[in-house]
């Protein structure tokens, strides 16, 4: 039996798809406005823990040069990048992917939450989802057209949005 692709998979997947790389976690957080009413709004610990406990795919947690920011991507193994696995409440996970250039954001699971949460919900609770020229703003037009384009492809036309979570 196939899973059912969550938002943040679905976005991962199709900007993967692209040939790129990663989005910012307001990026992720933000696009479940686009999901509808009987979605369950995930929080950044939500997100975070959700990720952790996929049976799918890997994420890594990466710099991104371009947005000079914070990316959660699809991990590739061909980019053999260094870093670890963090522990998540004690114990071993092999879904989230820390690379080495974080030092600053806490050394298991829990604590890279609340880091996460100190340094980008303000960003949220703002509107503030998309960076782009080193600038926080809303999504732009294209931003949008790409992730309700990545909803409506994978969710498919008989199926409902409540599906999706």
């Amino acid at each position: 039996m196939t899973m059912k692709k969550k938002y943040w998979q679905i976005l991962l997947t199709e900007w993967r798809n692209l040939g790129r790389d990663g989005f910012t976690i307001p990026f992720i957080i933000g696009s479940q406005k686009f999901l509808g009413d009987t979605h369950e709004v995930q929080d950044i610990k939500a997100l975070i823990t959700d990720i952790i406990q996929n049976e799918e795919i890997v994420v890594c947690i990466k710099y991104c040069w371009t947005t000079e920011d914070i990316v959660l991507e699809i991990l590739d193994e061909r980019k053999k990048l260094i870093g670890y696995f963090p522990s998540y409440m004690g114990a071993i996970q092999s879904k989230l992917f820390l690379t080495s250039f974080f030092k600053d954001l806490g050394t298991d699971c829990e604590s890279i939450i609340l880091s996460f949460i100190e340094k980008y919900q303000n960003y949220i609770d703002n509107g503030q989802f998309s960076k782009n020229d080193r600038q926080r703003g809303d999504y732009l037009p294209e931003e949008t057209i790409f992730i309700k384009k990545s909803f409506a492809n994978l969710i498919g036309q008989n199926e409902k949005w409540n599906n999706y979570r």
